[in-house]
């Protein structure tokens, strides 16, 4: 609500009653802005996107050398062409080693994510939105420092975990996922917050993209440049939540009475006791759905990058820069000329069905593939298979109480903690 301020003039009589001037909330000012927390969308990712592609490559190279293993473009032959015995187990060896090191760095991240997630969301009705968007960004800037200085000084890789753990305590990318939506909640009405919410993804994906074309290329003069990028990127991100001009607070310190983790846990379960209009069963199958749509996206990409590097793909760190970066923006494409082109024939569930569609023949043929070429291809396929993810979550806003969309967000940022990177167990 808006505040009230008492002015009185000096030259009005004292029998006057005062003016009343009303003040506009944080939330009713950011509603008048067309660009609000959609910076830290592209800031954010392309820190995460320059992490995420040193790390499968920095630690398959690590593991490489233990074993004097090399793969390089003057002796590409080692990958993919016929090879002793020998030598074949040994790539396999070093390609399952690098998977089982990188289950154990996500691990490390995403457990603790799944329970810091909810303490430090539940803070943002009392200490705003800008603090749990703060918390998580210092943490992946902390993370790309400790991914550098092991790169500089030649550390071991158990080194690594002290940044995963790290992040994984400051609630990693499930908490500035919920807190940047709950953020686009309170600034949107309901009418514009689909195509809000769809574009803020499409920048996203769109910028994660364009950043990994780059790096992939950039890799290839070593990783320290990745890794400066990756830390510059989420400290610009600090300052922009930083400064007031840029980013409105939404929620009024002392507005809302805090609630502890107790009261957190019961406002998600009233999230399902009232079933009015069916709303039980609707929110409980959406939370599942986005679930499932995270998890199956991060699942596989998680191991993107290091499948391919291996037989038959054989790819160098430039080919695995352009293949994560076509996804990253197929996926900016698909998901926003798919979401206005379909919108205005089909409802949301429609858009649901055919996202899904989507990517299951999309991982369908990249099982299959045997050449980079038809993994290209599928990579097109699946453009609309993250569609529905924005669409579903909106649906859920809509059918979410304005108190209790904050409580949403924090079940569906659980859920993405739970699955954010140790869900690759399954494709390993």
């Amino acid at each position: 609500m808006s505040k009230e301020v008492e002015m009185k003039s000096p030259n009005t009589p004292m029998d006057t009653p005062p003016v009343k001037t009303v003040l506009p909330t944080g939330r009713e000012r950011a509603r008048l802005r067309w660009v609000t927390v959609e910076p830290i969308y592209v800031l954010a990712m392309i820190g995460n996107t320059c992490t995420a592609l040193v790390r499968p490559l920095y630690v398959k190279d690590v593991i490489s050398e233990s074993y004097n293993y090399n793969e390089t473009s003057d002796n590409h032959t080692k990958c993919g062409a016929d090879q002793p015995s020998n030598g074949t187990s040994l790539s396999d060896k070093i390609q399952a080693e690098s998977a089982m090191w990188l289950l154990y760095l996500a691990a490390a991240s995403g457990v603790p994510a799944m329970l810091s997630t909810i303490i430090f969301g539940s803070t943002s009705d009392r200490l705003g939105r800008k603090l749990t968007m703060a918390i998580p960004l210092s943490a992946f800037a902390i993370q790309a420092a400790v991914y550098l200085f092991t790169v500089i000084f030649k550390l071991p890789l158990a080194v690594l975990f002290t940044g995963e753990v790290l992040q994984g305590l400051a609630g990693g990318y499930g908490l500035l996922f919920s807190s940047t939506n709950a953020y686009l909640a309170d600034a949107t009405s309901e009418k514009q917050r689909t195509i809000r919410i769809v574009v803020a993804d499409m920048l996203q994906y769109l910028s994660g993209g364009l950043n990994q074309l780059g790096q992939g290329y950039l890799i290839k003069v070593g990783y320290i440049p990745s890794l400066a990028i990756a830390i510059g990127s989420n400290v610009a991100a600090l300052v922009y939540i930083a400064i007031p001009l840029c980013l409105i607070e939404t929620v009024e310190r002392g507005s809302i009475e805090h609630q502890g983790l107790r009261q957190v846990w019961r406002s998600m379960k009233r999230l399902v006791m009232y079933n009015v209009n069916g709303r039980r069963w609707q929110m409980i199958l959406l939370t599942l759905y986005v679930y499932f749509c995270i998890g199956q996206f991060i699942g596989v990409s998680a191991i993107y990058v290091l499948y391919g590097t291996g037989k038959p793909f054989c790819w160098l760190s430039e080919t695995a820069g352009l293949a994560s970066s076509l996804i990253w923006i197929s996926l900016a494409i698909g998901m926003l000329v798919g979401t206005k082109l379909f919108s205005l024939c089909l409802g949301d569930y429609w858009l649901m069905q055919i996202s899904c569609l989507s990517f299951m023949a999309s991982y369908l043929i990249m099982g299959l593939a045997k050449s980079t070429a038809v993994l290209y291809i599928g990579t097109f396929v699946g453009c609309l298979r993250l569609m529905s993810l924005s669409v579903a979550r909106s649906v859920l806003s809509k059918i979410s109480h304005p108190d209790e969309i904050v409580s949403r967000e924090k079940v569906t940022a659980r859920r993405l903690s739970s699955v954010h990177r140790p869900y690759r167990i399954g494709f390993d």
